[in-house]
């Protein structure tokens, strides 16, 4: 949300609470303006500054179960955060 100012950053604001709330995810992403969603609906890889490691088993799941997200991480990376309920994704390893 640092991306965000005035009314834009106030709508995203309140989506997110809503969100919190237990709102269905795809009626608050659709109630916002196109000016806030298309910045994060839009995905933009950052350059490569070197190879990953190898993929650590298992995956990370939305950590309230509100939506579903699945991340995968790589061996020197942190695990992914839900910027939305302010948490670490859940870890399932693999079976």
């Amino acid at each position: 949300m640092r991306l965000f100012s005035g009314p834009r950053r106030a709508a995203l604001e309140q989506a997110v609470r809503r969100l919190r709330e237990g709102a269905a995810i795809d009626e608050v992403v659709s109630s916002l303006p196109v000016g806030v969603t298309g910045p994060l609906l839009a995905r933009h890889a950052p350059p490569p500054v070197a190879a990953p490691g190898p993929p650590v088993p298992g995956l990370y799941l939305c950590p309230v179960g509100a939506c579903n997200r699945a991340e995968q991480r790589y061996a020197g990376q942190g695990p992914p955060e839900c910027l939305v309920h302010e948490r670490v994704l859940t870890f399932v390893p693999d079976a």
